[in-house]
């Protein structure tokens, strides 16, 4: 599935990391990004430069916690409009509600869904369609983190979260995770990704709210590029995986849901419940790559 962002994305990462004292030019041509100082916050570039942005920081700088000296930096209102509808809505609730509808005028590589509500919790799962490795460890450690870091900002005083979940392995050391996000209730190796609040907590009124703006920004906000769809979230970013270790053998299960932070089993269950199998994504695989060696696309320019 194709998926794209915002320059605001990358835009964010080069910001920083300039304040940081690193050379943001540099760091945006080895991610393959050009006309990023100029171009309008609405301009839409290849999702992949995202990740990479953070890989290339957190190694440039010879910081593994580098994104969480980012996101302290983070004020609301960096990424525009969609800070904006967050920020109008009428409570912290709304506000988290508000980012799963319109994360499309930022990013069509993530959904943000709310998981599990009950009378003292309310759990929200964010998930990212496409990038592997390290890359996607850091951008979803940043998405939950500007989520934790809005919340605060819009409550108006200290409101942390009681729980983080994460697919990715444990680090070695957790004290950064913890000193960021409030809170010692971390899980690693999870089935999603997601953040918990407190039920009482998300009622509180946001600072920011003005519902006659809300409602113009949100009128604008529907005619963006919407989400991506749930179904077809574990087929597509085992597409992806496949695209990369396909070759003349036969790829393994396990290699496959070792890259995507998950379990053969539970791998083979959620692509089960997209509707397929994991036999099937692997045929798909073989003959887009068939295809792709039998039919390569034109250049700009060739005849046909």
């Amino acid at each position: 599935m194709h998926t794209s962002d915002t320059v605001s994305l990358p835009r964010f990462v080069l910001r920083h990391a300039a304040g940081a004292g690193i050379d943001p030019h540099r760091l945006a041509r080895q991610a393959g990004l050009s006309g990023w100082q100029a171009a309008e916050g609405s301009t839409r570039v290849a999702s992949d430069i995202y990740p990479r942005l953070w890989e290339l920081l957190t190694h440039e700088s010879g910081d593994p916690d580098a994104t969480f000296r980012v996101l302290e930096e983070y004020r609301l209102g960096e990424f525009g409009l969609f800070d904006y509808l967050i920020s109008t809505a009428d409570t912290l609730w709304e506000g988290l509600t508000v980012i799963g509808p319109y994360i499309g005028a930022v990013s069509t590589n993530f959904r943000f869904d709310a998981s599990a509500r009950t009378e003292t919790e309310c759990t929200f799962d964010l998930h990212m369609i496409n990038a592997v490795g390290e890359g996607r460890e850091l951008s979803v450690r940043s998405g939950l983190g500007l989520v934790v870091s809005r919340v605060r900002q819009l409550a108006g005083s200290a409101v942390d979260p009681v729980r983080l979940s994460f697919q990715q392995r444990a680090p070695r050391r957790h004290d950064a995770f913890r000193e960021f996000f409030g809170t010692a209730d971390l899980e690693f190796g999870a089935a999603a990704n997601s953040v918990t609040y407190r039920t009482a907590d998300l009622a509180r009124p946001q600072v920011t709210a003005d519902p006659m703006l809300a409602q113009v920004l949100r009128r604008h906000a529907a005619t963006l590029p919407p989400p991506p769809p749930h179904a077809t979230e574990w087929p597509d970013r085992v597409a992806a995986v496949l695209a990369e270790v396909l070759d003349d053998s036969d790829p393994l299960l396990d290699e496959v849901a070792r890259r995507l932070y998950t379990s053969p089993r539970t791998l083979q269950r959620r692509l089960a419940e997209s509707g397929t199998t994991w036999r099937l994504e692997v045929d798909r695989a073989r003959k887009r790559h068939l295809e792709c060696v039998e039919y390569p696309p034109l250049l700009q320019g060739e005849a046909v």
